[in-house]
């Protein structure tokens, strides 16, 4: 009996616990959403800086087309 009282004990914390997660996550969507454009954001123009160098295309002459 005292086995089943602590295994019964121990689900009913972890389906809080589950619950407690999904109602922050509910609670702050808005925000993790916002976070994750920003990241989004900071990332592309990283790879676009990288890849498009103002001084890469410097060697090329314009005039002459």
């Amino acid at each position: 009996m005292k086995k089943t009282l602590g295994l019964i004990l121990k689900v009913v914390a972890l389906a809080m616990a589950v619950a407690a997660v999904v109602c922050a996550v509910a609670a702050f969507w808005d925000q993790i959403m916002d976070l994750i454009d920003t990241v989004i954001d900071r990332v592309e123009e990283k790879r676009a800086d990288r890849c498009f160098e103002p001084d890469e295309f410097a060697d090329f002459d314009d005039g002459a087309l």
